[in-house]
């Protein structure tokens, strides 16, 4: 064989990189972290899906969304956020706990849309489902107690969102709120009309009004519940105290 002959053999084809001819592994695709994907995909959308895209502030939403793992030791699935938006937090308890399958509720077909890009690039088809409905809808449907673990953040009221929550447990599920400064009171009384009962409220540490409650299903929910928008602001369960 010629000179010539050896050298082109050798020789990496032109539409190969440099760095690929020395470093192989540089040719074949990297799978990024999920958590990564799932932030990008929020940094990248057209639609206003948080008031802040700072790394710093996506990480609080992070923090904040796995505050709630150690409350959920022990509990099992399936898990649902109701009212999800951008996907907090249970796109980071999911990505977290891979053994729970779970749904992202959302009324608003958007947000949909975003919340199954999210699915689709963090790898999670298999176990986590993307619903467009209003809450109050999917509780007097196929999401009537058949979920272990329901988060809600900013969804409501906590007195308000235990009622259209607690509906989509079965008997022995857990209700996690992501929360301000809330009334014990208000809560046991929604929780107890609901079959329900408060287990904890935990400070969020490091912010003065920022809490989580965590709510016991111990029994099946009235069926009336969850009522309407309407119905439930012209007779609350609870009506704050003057």
């Amino acid at each position: 064989m010629s000179r010539n002959a050896v050298s082109s053999c050798c020789r990496p084809p032109d539409s190969v990189s440099r760095e690929t001819a020395l470093h192989p592994s540089a040719a074949f695709h990297v799978k990024r972290d999920p958590l990564q994907q799932f932030l990008d995909v929020i940094t990248d959308a057209a639609q206003r899906l948080v008031a802040d895209k700072s790394p710093e502030a996506l990480a609080e939403h992070v923090a904040d969304a796995r505050n709630s793992l150690p409350l959920l030791v022990g509990e099992t699935g399936p898990l649902i956020d109701i009212g999800t938006g951008a996907g907090f937090p249970g796109v980071p308890l999911l990505l977290d706990r891979p053994d729970l399958s779970g749904v992202l509720l959302d009324s608003r077909a958007r947000r949909c849309e975003h919340l199954q890009e999210v699915v689709d690039r963090c790898d999670l088809r298999d176990r986590v489902e993307v619903v467009n409905l209003r809450v109050e809808e999917y509780a007097h449907g196929t999401g009537r107690d058949a979920f272990g673990i329901a988060v809600a953040r900013a969804l409501a009221p906590p007195p308000v969102a235990i009622e259209l929550c607690l509906p989509l447990l079965r008997t022995g599920g857990v209700f996690v709120i992501h929360a301000g400064t809330v009334d014990a009171t208000e809560l046991e009384q929604a929780a107890q009309a609901l079959a329900g009962t408060v287990e904890q409220v935990v400070p969020v540490a490091g912010f003065v009004h920022r809490s989580q409650v965590v709510i016991r299903k111990l029994g099946p929910t009235p069926d009336q519940y969850p009522r309407r928008a309407n119905a439930i602001a012209r007779e609350p369960l609870v009506r704050p105290a003057d």
